[in-house]
């Protein structure tokens, strides 16, 4: 999940999730996604868009300029810990990974209840066919390539 935050004048610190399917516009105008009220800030100063899995911060040709990492930036990737600054605004960009508590567990699935077959004197018999649910059997069979024929064999 990543995250813009910016220290407003008042020295409040507030955070914005960014979103992966749309920009978000930073400025002093009140139609931006994050209103900066600082004198110096552009009302249309920048914007960050999600391009080739990263997030980018492209200036809107402010007067003042935007920095990252204390360098002026026409168009600049954000890395994790980046350190903005739009006028006398001083913000920061996270991106932090999803967390296991995040993340769908890999396990969530019920255990498999159903018992092997019984052995028994044929016990290749048995497993042949074993069922995975209660609808569709499994041939535990493999053939080697000569044996299949050419419309089993699937074409790049």
């Amino acid at each position: 999940m990543a995250k813009l935050f910016f220290v407003g004048l008042d020295g409040t610190e507030k955070s914005y999730r960014l979103q992966t399917h749309r920009p978000f516009t930073v400025g002093r105008d009140p139609g931006n996604d994050i209103i900066l009220r600082d004198p110096k800030v552009s009302r249309h100063h920048a914007e960050v868009v999600f391009e080739r899995g990263f997030f980018v911060l492209h200036d809107l040709a402010s007067a003042n300029g935007t920095y990252v990492n204390g360098k002026r930036v026409r168009v600049a990737p954000l890395t994790h810990g980046a350190k903005l600054r739009m006028g006398n605004s001083m913000g920061r960009f996270s991106e932090e990974l999803p967390t296991e508590s995040d993340a769908p567990s890999l396990y969530a699935a019920e255990p498999y209840e159903q018992p092997m077959p019984p052995p028994s004197a044929s016990s290749s018999d048995n497993l042949e066919m074993l069922p995975t649910s209660g609808h569709e059997r499994v041939n535990m069979d493999t053939l080697p390539h000569e044996k299949l024929a050419d419309a089993d064999l699937k074409k790049n």
